[in-house]
């Protein structure tokens, strides 16, 4: 059977957060095209099964051989269509294997899609940036294939009728869900609070009654966002006027004491302009700011990967010790390090740092900065 006029254009895309998953995939041929998409979840859902789905699906909607052009921005998968055993999802291969012998593919990845239009080709430049364009419907179904399963998850858990934070925080994202964004934003942060309370609480998220979630907010924006999601300082203020919303929402709801919601939330205040100036400040540093270790022989002190409290802060210098082991008024200092004045005026003093430094001919230099503690 001889293979359909003109190049079929297929564009892929995955996407998966928390075990929900979302496909989607473009079809273009001349003027004509056509867009599926769909949804899964459970532990094994992944945003590289959900491109890898995308694909399969969309050469399976191919009625007769063709030639086929796939841009797909997945790396596992380009990584792994060259292997003759792929070591990951292999009812998928399976079912991708004939697809591959039946139409004849040329796999086209984000990095080259500027180059299609070259003289064998059937495209143009015009034609590149078209390619570039069908991208994003293609991302924004899959994105929307996502937010709609993750929805029918939510409404479910709205319906129950038990007095729990699980119940209850359904209900605050099931009234979210019309505003996508609003809603992925909040389901986010929430998960991640999700894992901050296993982590630290006491009781699982599951048993926990609406009010218990107070207590747990402490520790979600002193240690869990900083330390162990790394959270930018937008994150941080993303999460602070989500976990806002939510408080009111409880309150308003009759599941949480009105003072001790306005209480924490002063808290909470305090706490995230705190993170978000001391990431901020250490974002500030690029690698022009550091210097690489010197050769041992020359280092006449050094620290290493340790936590140091600004003492000092001049306009064109910090000036760190070790409160840790010394009194204030005592033990060696680290400085003046040289910094540059946009830096020297985001610090602040009492900031504990974590950073490695090196003293050659008598001056400081920082060789890390990696992150701190207020």
């Amino acid at each position: 059977m001889g293979l359909a006029s003109g190049e079929v254009v297929l564009h892929a895309s995955g996407r998966c957060e928390d075990g929900y998953g979302g496909w989607a995939a473009v079809l273009t041929h001349g003027s004509h095209q056509r867009e599926l998409s769909g949804s899964g979840s459970g532990t094994g859902v992944t945003s590289h099964r959900m491109a890898l789905t995308a694909v399969v699906e969309g050469l399976t909607a191919l009625t007769r051989p063709s030639r086929v052009r796939i841009c797909v921005a997945d790396e596992t998968l380009h990584e792994k269509r060259a292997q003759r055993q792929p070591p990951d999802e292999p009812y998928l291969w399976q079912r991708l294997r004939p697809l591959l012998a039946r139409h004849h593919v040329v796999w086209t990845e984000p990095g080259e899609w500027a180059d299609v239009g070259d003289e064998d080709s059937a495209y143009d430049e015009d034609d590149d940036q078209d390619e570039w364009a069908d991208e994003t419907p293609c991302d924004l179904a899959a994105e929307l294939a996502f937010h709609q399963y993750r929805g029918e998850e939510v409404r479910a858990g709205a319906q129950g009728e038990e007095n729990t934070l699980t119940v209850a925080v359904s209900r605050f994202l099931a009234e979210r869900w019309d505003d996508m964004h609003a809603f992925e934003a909040a389901d986010d942060v929430i998960s991640t609070l999700h894992f901050s309370i296993g982590w630290y609480g006491d009781t699982p998220f599951s048993e926990m009654a609406p009010a218990e979630i107070v207590d747990e907010l402490g520790p979600f924006f002193s240690s869990t966002l900083p330390h162990k999601q790394h959270a930018s300082p937008h994150e941080l203020r993303t999460a602070k006027r989500v976990v806002t919303d939510l408080l009111n929402w409880l309150v308003a709801n009759g599941h949480v004491d009105a003072e001790a919601a306005r209480d924490r939330l002063e808290d909470i205040d305090i706490t995230v302009d705190e993170r978000a100036s001391l990431k901020e400040f250490v974002d500030a540093f690029a690698d022009d700011d550091l210097v690489p270790w010197p050769d041992r022989s020359s280092i006449e002190a050094r620290v290493d990967c340790q936590y140091l409290t600004i003492a000092e802060v001049a306009d064109r210098s910090l000036t760190f010790k070790d409160y840790d082991r010394y009194d204030e008024d005592d033990g060696p200092a680290v400085g003046p390090v040289p910094v540059r004045p946009e830096i020297a005026a985001r610090a602040r003093t009492g900031w504990r740092i974590l950073l490695s430094a090196a003293k050659v001919r008598g001056q400081w230099r920082l060789v890390e900065v990696v992150s701190g503690d207020p």
